[in-house]
């Protein structure tokens, strides 16, 4: 029998899948779901969430499927205070923050691994990310899944170095494609599940009902300024509801071009617009950076490229050290709409993370 494995089940196929690999291979499988949200406190927006009652069901089915224990841990607490409250929070100050990758660092790599390992000595976490883990002169990296349209190693940027050894990715190798048939041919009852592709907890995507909704007090009313000349232009409804790049919603007097936000002022309520070309930078700044390979100068030996959000395109760079807590990467060519609170990722040429950071 080989390793005790506990693989983080949603209800979903490519988890259940991940879990059925895995037994394949001969590993110890536990299914775990995660609760992330208190059911008392659901209305008929969070009803929709992942981790819902329905989800946590799907789950059970699968692992009594396949002939696996089961088991619901609550960390309803513990997203509400490290991913909910900083979502708010960031959001507020100006940021477009990214909470999947909080939540696989801090919840699911971070905390709950910790608990796994105390509850059932683990040796390993698993889940349904396509992603790879691979390892190289005695060092682990995260690495871009062989389904580059899937490939979900930007979410795993921020993961401890220390954690990666004890990670099983079993969809790495693996297309969506090729994961929905071995679905069907393990008669798995969730072959044929939809996927979703919003924040968990906002899956209607209004970022700035759910912050209301939340109890932060915030100006909501506020001016839309010209960029370049200072002109106003007319009011928007809470700068909380735009984000860097933004187009659409934008009830402009008198403008026939079309603008989009380049910056946003908090201590002021001001958004600010202007033409595209505005939107393109050839720098950025990140805080708190994550090396996975820790010699700038080595990093810069590779041919580097980095990504600024989860759909933008690869872009190439070089990578420097501003101070202990920054670093500064420089583009060969303008990238649109850097983004703070959004990660940049940094790969080398074989799809392997070498750095990551908050855009700030």
């Amino acid at each position: 029998m080989k390793n005790r494995v506990a693989v983080l089940i949603s209800g979903g196929v490519d988890s259940s899948v991940a879990a059925y690999l895995l037994l394949q291979q001969g590993y110890k499988v536990i299914g775990v779901t995660l609760k992330l949200w208190s059911c008392d406190a659901l209305n008929n927006v969070q009803k929709q969430l992942c981790c819902s009652p329905k989800d946590i069901y799907d789950a059970k089915t699968i692992c009594s499927q396949l002939g696996v224990p089961h088991y619901v841990l609550d960390f309803s607490s513990e997203f509400n205070k490290h991913i909910i409250e900083n979502f708010c929070k960031k959001y507020i100050s100006g940021f477009t923050p990214n909470p999947c990758i909080w939540c696989n660092e801090k919840i699911k790599f971070g905390s709950v691994y910790e608990k796994l390992k105390n509850l059932f000595n683990i040796d390993f976490i698993a889940t349904g990310h396509y992603a790879k883990i691979v390892s190289s002169e005695g060092k682990h990296y995260i690495c871009k899944s062989k389904d580059e349209i899937k490939d979900q190693s930007y979410f795993l940027c921020s993961i401890s170095k220390n954690v990666l050894p004890h990670i099983l990715l079993p969809l790495g190798e693996l297309t969506k494609n090729e994961v929905r048939k071995i679905a069907t041919c393990a008669n798995l009852k969730v072959a044929n599940k939809k996927e979703s592709f919003d924040i968990c907890f906002i899956p209607d995507g209004n970022y700035g009902r759910f912050i209301i909704s939340k109890g932060y007090n915030v100006q909501q009313k506020g001016k839309i300024v010209d960029y370049r000349t200072k002109k106003f232009l007319g009011y928007h409804k809470g700068y909380f509801f735009y984000t860097i790049g933004q187009r659409r919603n934008l009830a402009l007097k008198g403008v026939n071009s079309r603008m989009y936000v380049v910056k946003i002022e908090p201590q002021t309520n001001t958004l600010y617009v202007s033409s595209e070309k505005d939107l393109y930078s050839l720098e950025l700044m990140i805080s708190d950076p994550v090396l996975y390979e820790n010699d700038i100068k080595k990093i810069n030996s590779y041919e580097l490229f980095c990504k600024i959000r989860y759909k933008s395109l690869p872009a190439k760079c070089k990578i420097y050290k501003v101070d202990n807590n920054k670093l500064k990467i420089l583009f060969e060519q303008p990238v649109k709409a850097v983004t703070k609170g959004q990660y940049a990722v940094v790969y080398d040429n074989s799809g392997r993370i070498l750095i990551s950071g908050e855009i700030i």
